[in-house]
This record gives structure tokens, sequence and C-alpha cells, in this order.
């Protein structure tokens, strides 16, 4: 499996599917489980603010999203046809202060790129699209097909 597609449609009970595919992605491929779950939190948050902001109210779409290695990396694209927005032109959160002094959102992209070496961003046409890469490090690989018990 050199990478793995997958598209789903734009509800929020399409998502769980997704963490069995990185899983599955994962273990073929011999990742560790940290970097599997690196992998899931980022397209939990990416995906939840496709499906929760992108589209108009009860509108039908589908969210494109492919796994694959390159170069010493996991990469993921997720292509949608939402409206345009560029979650890298978002200002970085303001952590200081208290939780309830806080304005909300924000911490979303950055959990992102903490989690993930590189994000991008582009608009095509009529569709978004972000790719997500995380650089492979020789001890985060694991024999691929090996024991592997996911995050449970």
């Amino acid at each position: 499996m050199e990478n793995v597609q997958t598209r789903i449609p734009n509800r929020l009970d399409a998502m769980a599917g997704v963490v069995s595919i990185v899983e599955a992605f994962g273990k073929e491929h011999g990742l560790s489980h940290r970097i599997v779950n690196d992998v899931n939190v980022a397209l939990d948050e990416v995906l939840n603010n496709i499906i929760s902001y992108a589209f108009e109210p009860g509108a039908r779409s589908e969210i494109g999203i492919r796994l694959e290695i390159i170069g010493g990396k996991i990469v993921i694209d997720i292509d949608d046809a939402g409206r345009p927005f560029d979650p890298l032109g978002a200002p970085p959160p303001d952590l200081t202060g208290g939780l309830r002094e806080r304005r909300v959102g924000g911490l979303g992209i950055h959990f992102v790129r903490n989690l993930m070496d590189a994000v991008e961003y582009t608009r095509v046409g009529e569709r978004n699209r972000l790719r997500l890469s995380k650089t492979l490090a020789s001890d985060e690989r694991e024999e691929p097909g090996g024991e592997w018990h996911g995050n449970r």
C-alpha cells in the first residue's frame, strides 16, 4: 500500500472511519504509535473544522484524504470544496491569561502546526487543499506488518 485515499461525507459521524485508515496505514508502513497518534489528532482537528465551518448548514459534499510516504516523510493531503479558507493566515492564538479571558478559536491550527513539521495551503479552482507532513526519524519506524496494536 504505497498510498491510501478515501473520501468521506462532510458529516462529523464520518470521521471515525479515518482513524482506522490511519492505523492500518501506520501498521503497513511500520510507523510508530506516536506518529500515528499525531496524524490522527491533526486529521481530527482539520476534518472537524472543515465539516463544522466550510459548508453552509445542510450542504452535502465530500472531503478527500490521501496518506503516503514520500522521501522519509508521511504526507497527508486533505481536499474539500468548502468556502475558501487559509488556516495559515489565521493569527496565532493568545496563550496568555486564563482560559476564561481567551478568545475562542485558533487553537486547532496551533495544535496541527505543533504536531506536523510542515503545513501548506493552496486554493485550486473551487477546492481547498491542505498538505500536512511529518519527517519520519529512523527510530519512529517499526518492522512493517509486525505486532502493532494501535492506540488502545
